[in-house]
């Protein structure tokens, strides 16, 4: 009875430390800004250059691209036999491979030249999306990512449903130090971001104030052709009635740049709420910033200070 009751404790703690084990089984880590996420290899961290995961030490990186559905086709002919072998890569094998996520090709080869490099590519379709995710690896590495390491990693393959937006806002070209209560809801390719201030993620002016920052290239150098392009600009901003222009000046913000104020009035084309406006363009050496704050004129003294707060700490990252 005893033989059993330890053969009965034994079994139970062997279950318990499985259930332990895979209570901490490793998550996939996503490169900043990518849907796209592996458990690396050992070694591996997410790079601070592309996106994906390198070794600086033994000179180890997976590229991890992702792309609109409709460029399998394009892909799957960039990594044919024949066109692998214009780019140098002599191809050893290739199979259907299943990850965690779905199914695609794999193909392992070698890449000849000054330094011998052996390449892992896997072209798949996930969701919406089209994911080529490249993983080479010196000679002098072998030991350290095997085939049966890299083909692991592979298979761990998985796509979140979106990037967060702090993640989003990480890539931008420009940097927010100071958000003074507002939190970005939406960015805007790769120029910039709208905020808002209020419980909802909505991008309407009578509801919540707004704040619109994005930064262009060009802008005239002459000072007296930046109040006609400030002009131009707002020309096209939003869907409102009964806009006119109230007041137009020139700050020096910024370490000294020179920025174009432009305040406004109008009505919110849906509810016919009186909305006040308010454009600022920091001309730079090639590019601006520009900034617009948006918000019913009962909101706007709340509002306009948290709009020139963030201004002050926009800044392109360097």
């Amino acid at each position: 009875m005893v033989r059993t009751l330890c053969l009965r404790l034994t079994s139970a703690a062997f279950v318990g430390a499985l259930s332990v084990i895979a209570g901490h089984a490793a998550e996939p880590v996503y490169p900043t800004g990518s849907r796209i996420g592996l458990e690396p290899a050992s070694g591996l961290s997410a790079s601070e250059r592309f996106p994906g995961f390198e070794d600086k030490a033994n000179g180890a990186t997976v590229l991890i691209l992702d792309m609109p559905a409709q460029a399998l086709s394009e892909a799957a002919k960039q990594i044919n036999k024949d066109a692998l072998k214009k780019q140098g890569i002599v191809e050893d094998t290739r199979e259907n491979f299943s990850h965690r996520s779905g199914k695609g090709t794999l193909v392992a080869g070698r890449q000849e030249g000054d330094s011998k490099v052996r390449k892992w590519i896997l072209l798949t379709s996930v969701f919406d999306s089209t994911t080529l995710i490249v993983v080479e690896v010196p000679d002098d590495a072998a030991k350290s990512y095997s085939d049966s390491v890299v083909r692991t990693m592979l298979s761990s393959l998985t796509m979140r449903a979106s990037v967060p937006i702090g993640e989003q806002m990480k890539l931008l070209p420009l940097s927010f130090t100071e958000l003074s209560g507002m939190r970005p809801v939406r960015v805007i390719a790769s120029t910039g971001a709208i905020l808002t201030n209020g419980p909802k993620d909505t991008l309407e002016p009578s509801e919540q104030p707004l704040l619109i920052v994005s930064i262009g290239r060009g802008g005239p150098d002459e000072p007296a052709a930046r109040d006609i392009f400030a002009r131009n600009l707002f020309a096209g901003t939003g869907q409102f009635k009964d806009m006119r222009i109230i007041g137009t000046e020139i700050l020096r913000l910024g370490g000294g740049l020179q920025t174009h104020q432009l305040f406004a009035e109008a009505r919110d084309a849906k509810t016919e709420m009186p909305i006040k406006l308010v454009q600022w363009i920091r001309f730079g050496s090639g590019a601006y910033v520009r900034i617009v704050g948006i918000a019913r004129a009962d909101e706007w003294s709340d509002a306009f200070p948290r709009f020139r707060a963030v201004r002050d700490g926009v800044n392109p990252r360097g």
